[in-house]
């Protein structure tokens, strides 16, 4: 995506507007490029992060105005949430969660430090070099004028002598500046003047409504599959869009919305309000509580270990629609290419991997989160109030997706949902693994965090799995249900006692001591036996497992780990691919 600015207006330019503005220039942000609108929350974090980096409010009103449009781009390479802020279309600086200090804090650029140095404002140095090297320390007595900080780690910006080169540095110990990046200097900030969303939304009219006309055609081209359309509607900005255009289509729709228990309150809210302004039938699945029985079970979710989602939002969405559609349905959805290098690969129309027949639809595949603010203060769409309090995407609020700036931002707005998650998480993982968010990785965690904190996860899990040769000895917190275990390992053979004898050989599955052994020659069974054995222990009651048996032959029978299987069963396991147990905790 190219960014442009419309320098006469203030304002942010999907395209060169060459009737509307004469003056404009580009905007060079970091890929994927996904900006968007800083809210007035959004305006006064990053204002605290510079007077928290500099202690000075002058240069906080001076690079961040309160009645401008000002951009926010999410970079990597930090070990937190961190956004590039983007004022009058230069990127005057990043601002960055510090995971120690547990606040925003400010990293000057460009402009910005460009403004610093001829305002002699916040923390800023002109040393008596030609160049300055990233990576060099600058000695004290190099410094020829300058403020610098008390406290070490905060941000200074840099000139050499001549002014031909700008920086920002580090202080270290023994009042070293440190360089971390530098460039051939560019001019201050110019000047601004007041803007709003509205008056970009405008200006944007004719671009949005020729995107918008696209995804038209593209809705209108689904009724080919002569499926019903519904649009899954989560709260968030995405879905909203992806609703009107639905609705401006003129086809026929349902809107559908999936209940986690996990949702912001102002969701719940917004979802009825866009129920009755559509006037559309809502068709709601709800997962109740069974995050917080699941949790138990299963343990806290992580990136890496994400048993949530087939728990709280597959399963109650597989039921609900499949039950409804029967024949299957076309899933209208909010999904944008940038937001994940997984979403960026899907194509725009694709079969759904849970509800055989359905396919998922996805109109703002090449959309960027501006395009899809300003679509929605073009049109005065209602759109969901918890945006307003700095959160960039919605959904369960305690995702271990989520930042730790984003989870202290829900302990901050929604604690009794964050008072219930720390009370599990303290019965599961050390005090500091919660602390600093470690949780949120089961494998380890990823490189920027790890060498930043010199932390690993650490907590315990329900199932261990361990291969010695042909035996997996499984180690189980909680004893299996022995009725069901034997009903399951039907699926793969005649139950002859302790063992199990099906086309596919023989495998033993017997108790040894505390842990449970899985015994076969074939590697494949007995790992597909070893699922069985945890599926009879470890369940989520989100019967994922019914509703993919294509046969029928899988039926729950009772409360809690009670099933049975009949004689239609054909072996074909795929409600193990269905269970969150057997494809998180087996493997």
């Amino acid at each position: 995506m190219s960014l442009y600015w419309c320098v006469d207006l203030n304002l942010p330019a999907l395209e060169p507007v060459v009737e509307k503005c004469g003056n404009y220039i580009e905007v060079k942000i970091t890929q994927p490029r996904d900006p968007r609108p800083a809210f007035a929350v959004d305006v006064e974090v990053t204002r605290a992060a510079v007077v928290n980096e500099f202690g000075d409010g002058r240069l906080a009103e001076l690079l961040i105005p309160s009645d401008e449009v000002v951009l926010l781009n999410k970079i990597p390479g930090y070990a937190d949430q961190a956004d590039e802020v983007v004022v009058r279309g230069r990127v005057v600086g990043h601002r960055f969660y510090d995971l120690t200090e547990r606040r925003w804090r400010f990293r000057p650029l460009y402009e910005g430090v460009a403004t610093m140095l001829e305002k002699r404002l916040g923390y800023w140095a002109v040393v008596d070099m030609a160049e300055l090297p990233p990576g060099y320390d600058i000695h004290s007595e190099r410094v020829v004028e300058g403020s610098l900080p008390s406290d070490r780690y905060r941000h200074v910006a840099l000139s050499t002598t001549d002014g031909k080169i700008h920086g920002v540095g580090k202080l270290f110990r023994g009042g070293r500046l440190h360089v971390v990046k530098s460039w051939r200097a560019k001019r201050p900030l110019p000047l601004g003047k007041p803007s709003s969303l509205r008056d970009a939304a405008l200006l944007n009219g004719e671009y949005l409504e020729r995107k918008s006309r696209e995804a038209i055609d593209f809705i209108r081209s689904l009724e080919k599959y002569g499926k019903p359309i519904v649009v899954s509607y989560s709260g968030g900005k995405d879905s909203l869009v992806a609703l009107d255009l639905t609705a401006r289509a003129g086809v026929e729709f349902y809107i559908y919305f999936n209940d986690t228990g996990l949702e912001p309150t102002e969701t719940y809210q917004n979802v009825a309000k866009v129920a009755e302004a559509y006037g559309a039938e809502l068709i709601v699945g709800s997962a109740g509580e069974r995050f917080w029985s699941a949790v138990e079970k299963f343990g806290l979710p992580a990136r890496d270990y994400r048993w949530c989602c087939k728990v709280i939002k597959l399963a109650p969405t597989t039921k609900a629609l499949r039950e409804r559609f029967p024949n299957g349905y076309v899933s209208v959805v909010g999904q944008r290419g940038v937001e994940s290098f997984l979403r960026a690969r899907l194509p725009r129309v694709s079969q759904s991997k849970w509800v055989a027949g359905s396919l998922v639809a996805a109109p703002l595949q090449d959309w960027t989160a501006l395009e899809v603010w300003l679509y929605i203060y073009l049109h005065n769409l209602p759109y969901n109030p918890a945006y307003e309090k700095g959160f960039d995407r919605l959904g369960c609020v305690i995702c271990p997706a989520n930042e730790m700036a984003e989870l202290d931002s829900v302990r901050l707005h929604y604690p009794e949902t964050h008072r219930r998650l720390e009370e599990v998480a303290v019965k599961q993982v050390s005090g500091e693994v919660w602390r600093l968010g470690l949780w949120r990785w089961r494998s380890g965690t990823p490189g920027d965090v790890a060498r930043w904190l010199k932390r690993e996860w650490r907590g315990e899990t329900p199932v261990r799995v361990t291969k010695y040769g042909g035996r997996l000895v499984i180690e189980l917190n909680t004893e299996p249900n022995l009725e069901t275990l034997r009903e399951l390992l039907k699926m793969i053979g005649e139950v002859r006692g302790d063992t199990v004898v099906g086309g596919r050989g023989a495998v033993r599955v017997y108790r040894e001591g505390a842990a449970w052994v899985v015994e076969s020659r074939d590697e494949k069974l007995a790992k597909d036996a070893a699922g069985l054995l945890v599926r009879s222990a470890v369940c989520g009651d989100c019967d994922l497992c019914v509703y993919w048996c294509p046969t029928g032959a899988l039926r729950r029978v009772g409360p809690g780990r009670s099933f049975s299987v009949d004689s239609k069963c054909v072996g074909c396991l795929l409600c193990s691919s269905a269970c969150p147990a057997v494809q998180y905790l087996v493997k």
